[in-house]
């Protein structure tokens, strides 16, 4: 049998240790990572190995050579281009005449391949992907598979309400040669997002096969720490270094001063200098040649080869690469990672999570609080539901705004034309003017939407052929929020999400000389197109006078006024929000209906004509019988949580409903050939009604009654990040008989014709758990069921 070792990654998000040292040399306990994957394969008798190189390639070719100094032999296949991890492999096909395992180079594993090989020959199995279990799967691929190992569903790299399992891709895989027949000849081509979902689509033999042992993929700067801290508790240790003290392992010419403390376990390389009355405190790892000076104290820290460190500086949690020199009486704290060849003069203070790019010098005296020069690290979840969510002064401040337009711009041709838009608060006015200037740095154009009103702008950005668009506003709990659109005004998909993410962590900073610098538009964009065609696409008209009772900013008065009085709808304005004053002022003036928006308009509450709030399932039960009514389409998407009884409302105006994610894109894009949409815009949705019921000719409750009765629980679960994917995992486990459902969480069918789904919510720890069956009672034992069970498996 042969291997693939896949070496060819940049490993941006390692930077910037990676930033001149390819990721397959990144050192891992004193030794590249790349020569445990070498060892793992060989322990199970494969010394041909295939390696494929891309980024820093002589590096790696110059280090391991072939291969004959680890006992293996190495056949190198190097990519011009980048082809994708199932690209790369089939670059080595002509050296793959047999079944063959495939390894990422920045893999540590101590798992058994005999056991997997033996089960993938005996599924007689196209392709085994080795399985690990992950408490927070967000940067791995989760799978689903049913009794027998089969894998029935790929997630890759899921946001929190996608999580579905705990069983993560460990990129470890086991393959019939067979397998290039299924890949295309034109790369770029991975495993992940393209070649598993295809073949578990068609229903190949692709089986998942669970593994027990250590398994570290150290992509990351927070797992990399992680990674020497398991191995030291696992005293997985290079053979040559010797146990001196009990956990205290030491290389050669090691050389220890007087009233030197120190705390296993440890390792320290060959030819360290630990001066007098130094302190090396539990799971710090010194490469070999480095000095640590007197009183110097280190703890939870990587040192790389030849570091010097001068006296009284302290180390906590810190990784330093090669070459680097840090001066007397430093400061240096968490994930804080030092690039190679820079050099900290005395009294540096450096901050939890700053990173400093290789070859830098720090003045003395400086307190590093940010990142130099590149972006600061953030969360996984930057993105949520409704765009990125911070907290005003806390999260959303003036360097965040830059960085993010820094990221954002790293994405777009100079040149390009952005929208800027923003509510009432000043706060979103200021950070979009702010976000706007930033990006006429980076030699793009904007121009200022000043209406508000979200629905308007994102109508604006494809019909004015904005490349983009941004729209900043706050929510009542005081958090901004960053909404960015792409050019047909749909919010940006994951791709996008995730390519911004990386740019924040990571080093763009593509400034444009003087002459370039972008400009802002003189002519800002107003309401009066969106208006108009709204007025041109509803063909709605009466003679009897219709009122309704407004609630909104008072930013957005102008639109909703202008649009719905060019209808003759007379309305009445109210400022308060509370249900029992809408209902009053709606009976009070007769009105025929309420609707309160929210900040931007984009999402709003009913009111029916006796001042009662509709439900969700009666608003989206309207958004269908608008939808297949009033515009040419037979088929309207609905969320995963809407009741099956729409199929009934759907066939009698003789259309057909379709499921997408409850997320505005896929709602937005499932009804791309129609400029507005019921569910996302209060303005066209309120005119809509009203068109409803001037050809009905009844109430707005006497509309909603005729609607085929719903039976629908609805209950919130609290469930820890750390314990939902092993919670959603447990819970598929009792469902192997029953149909799963995977287009949005986990919607599970039961016998009786009644359903349950598990929903996670993106940016809370939360699952909403929807039941649907054929009575009230049914519903809510359901939900009451999969809640106990939720509870349960969080104890277990």
């Amino acid at each position: 049998m042969k291997a693939v070792i896949m070496a060819g990654g940049r490993g941006t998000r390692l930077r910037p240790l990676t930033c001149h040292v390819p990721k397959p040399i990144v050192s891992i306990m004193n030794k590249p990572v790349m020569e445990y994957s070498i060892e793992w394969l060989k322990q199970y008798g494969i010394t041909h190995i295939a390696v494929t190189v891309e980024y820093l390639s002589d590096e790696i070719i110059e280090y391991f050579g072939d291969g004959q100094r680890f006992g293996v032999h190495l056949y190198y296949f190097e990519e011009a281009t980048p082809l994708g991890t199932a690209g790369s492999v089939k670059h080595a096909q002509s050296f793959l005449d047999d079944t063959f395992v495939v390894i990422s180079a920045d893999t540590l594993t101590t798992i058994d391949l005999q056991q997997a090989i033996d089960f993938h020959f005996s599924k007689q199995s196209l392709v085994t992907v080795l399985m690990h279990h992950e408490a927070t799967p967000l940067s791995y691929g989760g799978i689903v598979t049913d009794r027998h190992g089969k894998i029935i569903h790929f997630v890759e790299k899921p946001k929190w309400n996608e999580v579905c399992t705990d069983l993560v891709n460990t990129g470890i895989y086991i393959c019939h040669p067979t397998i290039f027949d299924y890949m295309p000849q034109h790369p770029p081509y991975d495993f992940s997002q393209h070649l598993f979902p295809y073949l578990v689509q068609h229903e190949y033999p692709i089986y998942g096969w669970q593994a027990d042992g250590y398994w570290s993929d150290i992509g990351v700067i927070e797992q990399y720490h992680q990674t020497h801290i398991d191995l030291l508790n696992q005293r997985f240790v290079p053979s040559h270094y010797k146990e001196i003290a009990p956990a205290i392992w030491v290389g050669k010419g090691v050389k220890i001063g007087q009233g030197v403390k120190l705390e296993g376990p440890i390792m320290i390389g060959d030819d360290v200098r630990i001066d007098d009355y130094a302190t090396v405190e539990p799971y710090t790892v010194i490469g070999p040649r480095s000095v640590i000076s007197k009183y110097a104290s280190l703890k939870r820290s990587i040192v790389w080869s030849d570091v010097y460190i001068d006296q009284h500086s302290e180390l906590r949690g810190a990784i330093v690469a090669n070459d680097v020199y840090i001066g007397k009486k430093n400061e240096i704290f968490d994930y804080a990672v030092i690039g190679a060849k820079c050099k900290l003069e005395n009294k540096v203070k450096v901050q939890h999570e700053v990173k400093i790019w290789p070859n830098k010098t720090i003045a003395e005296k400086t307190k590093v609080k940010h990142s130099i020069v590149w972006g600061e690290q953030h969360t996984k979840t930057l993105f949520s539901e409704q765009g990125i969510k911070m907290r005003a002064y806390i999260d959303a401040h003036p360097l965040f705004i830059t960085r993010l337009a820094s990221a954002y711009s790293s994405l777009y041709e100079k040149e390009s034309r952005i929208l800027i838009g923003f509510d009432a608060h000043p706060f979103s006015r200021s950070m979009s003017m702010l976000f706007a200037g930033c990006l006429h740095i980076y030699g793009m154009h904007t121009n200022i939407y000043e209406g508000g009103y979200l629905p308007a702008f994102r109508y604006i950005v494809p019909h004015k052929q904005y490349h983009g668009g941004v729209f900043i506003t706050m929510n009542e709990h005081d958090e901004v929020i960053v909404d960015i659109y792409d050019e047909y005004g749909y919010p940006i998909d994951r791709a996008m999400e995730r390519a911004i993410e990386q740019q924040m962590k990571h080093e763009h900073a593509c400034y444009v000389s003087l002459t370039q610098i972008g400009k802002a538009m003189k002519q800002k964009e107003k309401d009066e197109l969106y208006v108009r065609a709204l007025r041109q696409w509803i063909p709605f008209s009466s003679s009897e006078q219709w009122k309704v009772v407004v609630c909104s900013s008072p930013l957005l008065r102008e639109i909703i006024e202008h649009t719905l009085q060019s209808f003759a709808i007379q309305v009445v304005w109210t400022d308060h929000q509370d249900d029992e004053h809408i209902r009053r002022q709606i009976k009070r003036e007769h009105a025929h209906f309420g609707i309160v928006f929210d900040r931007s308009g984009e999402r709003f509450r009913i009111f029916d004509g006796q001042g009662t709030a509709l439900t969700n399932e009666e608003v989206i039960s309207l958004h269908v019988l608008v939808s297949l009514l009033f515009s040419e389409t037979k088929k309207v998407a609905v969320p995963s949580w809407a009741p099956s009884m729409l199929h009934t409302l759907a066939e009698r105006l003789y259309g057909d409903i379709v499921y997408v994610k409850d997320a505005r894109r896929d709602f937005l894009f499932a009804h791309h050939h129609e400029p507005f949409h019921f569910y996302f815009d209060g303005l066209y949705a309120c005119v809509q009604l009203f068109h409803l019921l001037a050809i009905e000719r009844c109430s707005l409750r006497a509309v909603v009654s005729s609607i085929p009765t719903i039976h629908l629980s609805c209950r919130d679960v609290y469930c820890p990040w750390h314990e939902r994917a092993a919670v959603m995992r447990k819970l598929l486990e009792e469902c192997y008989d029953k149909h799963v459902d995977f287009t949005d969480g986990i919607k599970v069918y039961h016998e009786d014709g009644a359903w349950t789904l598990i929903l996670p919510k993106v940016d809370e720890p939360t699952l909403t758990i929807y039941s649907q069956a054929t009575n009230a009672q049914k519903a809510k034992e359901y939900t009451k069921y999969y809640i106990k069970k939720i509870r349960q498996y969080q104890n277990v």
